[in-house]
């Protein structure tokens, strides 16, 4: 069954009430732990939440009333019934009825479930009668785009993820910025997936500027790699006739330790002020090098910049970076030109993408391919977007390559009427930078709406992720298309409780295809960095 399906995401993660002892629930919006973990609400009026450990995938709280504190979700009935936490049992929730003894021991429940039998049975939360995912009801009878689970960071005062990456083992680490506007600091921190901190380090210039992470990549070792912009204090010198030059931004660029956070190097690159340099993505190639996608020169001048960076442990030398190629582009004219996304694709492309500002005022999007050596790909690959009249502000912040090199780009695009913007997916068929189609999705505040990150699973399918405009904020969204452009689902406009610029950053998908997702999330007198993951 092929349906639209949409997931009020809001609600389970930021509404009702969290749980005081003794608690007993009647609506999932009720089931929001204190560690922030978004649970469901099982038929005994008990809250539950997600635990491997139990048969069912489900433990009630400890907060539930007696017997079912801290009990794994079997088989419910009127009275409720429990188990210890065995492995073996076959059991899990249902909406079905059930028997019990009323002594809190397991009981006997009927044969084990069969999903995709169009049933639903113990321990199913849906069944559409065949194993197609992303349909509303995915073949492990979970509902499509259902939250998995939700937190915020601990930092101090504002923060908010710019970036987010995987560990093999599981673990999110995500990266942004944190501090009072105009003297921000960046940040790395390793989660795990019930939201405790691993680990955290930061990275903040000697200017006292706006420092900040904007991307993050896995070395082929499975390391952490970060990459930022520094503002440091510039000391004159002769060739600057010691007058006062105003510090720029620089690259900066380090790679962690995933375990332990240590700092494996660390190097600053960029030309001496008042030149200025933005790294905005990177990706990193099997052979180790990073390819990065960049602003090069001042926000009002600039040009679209790729750079590939080579480290090496050069002995007595210890470690350094060389840049192996860089190019840039320039739109013609003195204006705005910068490359804020890349992907490699295995065929050997290093696809980039960004804007470029061909006349005054009239930004277009811009995708272009290069081979590793940093040539134009062959047979040419480039779309100039710029196909209308209007005064326009088109972008592409985030580009993916999928299992067979087609490649989703997500941005912004202007409305015909040349009011405001709306969330842009364009989508390039293999081996070509021509785009085969294009969705739109406007907010209901028809007003400044994006996608800032896109993923393409194993199967093709297309994860695109931003914020909508409401009216007067911007509320996080998530979307899922397939390969032809149609919506499979999406979450309903995430709200935070400040009522204020809600957003998601960045997109991963992990080895099951379920989706991290890192942002921002607004809370009455500051701004957290938030992390959710969702089903396919």
């Amino acid at each position: 069954m092929r349906v639209a399906l949409s997931i009020t995401a809001g609600a389970l993660l930021l509404g009702g009430c969290r749980e005081p002892p003794g608690f007993a629930c009647s609506t999932d919006e009720q089931c929001m732990s204190l560690a922030g973990n978004a649970g469901l609400c099982f038929p005994i009026g008990a809250c539950g939440y997600l635990d491997p450990a139990c048969a069912s995938g489900y433990r009630y709280s400890g907060n539930a009333p007696e017997p079912w504190a801290n009990a794994c979700v079997v088989p419910e009935d009127s009275m409720g019934t429990t188990s210890s936490g065995d492995a073996s049992s076959t059991q899990g929730p249902s909406t079905g009825g059930g028997s019990s003894d009323g002594s809190g021991s397991s009981t006997t429940g009927p044969t084990p479930p069969e999903c995709g039998n169009g049933a639903i049975e113990l321990g199913e939360l849906c069944d559409d009668g065949n194993d197609r995912e992303a349909d509303g009801c995915n073949p492990d009878c979970r509902p499509s785009g259902m939250l998995l689970l939700n937190f915020s960071s601990s930092l101090e005062g504002d923060d908010q993820a710019e970036a987010a990456m995987l560990t093999p083992d599981g673990d999110i680490v995500v990266a942004g910025m944190f501090g009072p506007s105009g003297a921000r600091d960046g940040f790395v921190t390793r989660f795990r997936p019930d939201g405790a901190t691993v680990w955290t380090r930061t990275m903040a210039g000697s200017a006292g500027r706006s420092d900040a992470i904007w991307a993050l990549a896995p070395s082929p070792t499975g390391n952490v790699r970060a990459l930022g912009q520094i503002v440091n204090a510039v000391e004159p010198t002769k060739k600057m006739m010691k007058k006062e030059v105003t510090p720029r931004e620089d690259f900066w660029l380090t790679e962690f330790d995933a375990t332990t956070g240590d700092t494996q190097w660390s190097f600053v690159v960029g030309d001496e002020p008042p030149a200025s340099e933005r790294g905005y993505a990177m990706v990193s190639l099997p052979s180790g090098d990073m390819v990065v996608a960049a602003r090069v020169g001042a926000p009002s001048n600039s040009d679209f910049g790729v750079i590939r960076f080579a480290v090496a442990d050069e002995g007595k030398s210890g470690m350094v970076i060389s840049t192996v190629w860089s190019q840039t582009f320039d739109g013609g004219e003195s204006l705005r030109d910068f490359a804020e996304a890349v992907a490699y694709d295995p065929a050997g492309r290093v696809v980039v993408g960004g804007t470029m500002e061909y006349e005054p005022a009239d930004l277009d999007r811009h995708l272009r391919a290069l081979d590793l050596d940093g040539n134009a790909f062959e047979p040419p690959c480039e779309d100039l977007g710029g196909d209308d009249d209007l005064a326009a502000d088109d972008r592409i912040f985030a580009v993916a390559v999928g299992p067979s090199g087609e490649v989703a780009a997500a941005g912004r695009a202007t409305r015909e009427t040349e009011e405001s913007t709306d969330a842009w997916l364009g989508y390039y068929p293999p081996g070509s930078c021509a785009l085969q189609w294009v969705e739109t999705q406007p907010g209901p505040g028809q007003d400044a709406d994006a996608f800032t990150s896109v993923a393409i699973d194993d199967l093709g399918n297309i994860v695109a992720a931003g914020y909508l405009n409401s009216g007067n904020t911007e509320d996080a969204w998530l979307a899922k298309y397939d390969t032809t452009g149609e919506q499979l689902w999406a979450v309903e406009p995430v709200d935070g409780s400040g009522n204020g610029d809600d957003r998601i950053e960045a997109v991963v998908l992990g080895p099951g295809r379920e989706i991290t997702v890192a942002g921002r999330m607004t809370r009455p007198g500051e701004d957290d960095t938030w992390v959710a993951r969702y089903t396919p």
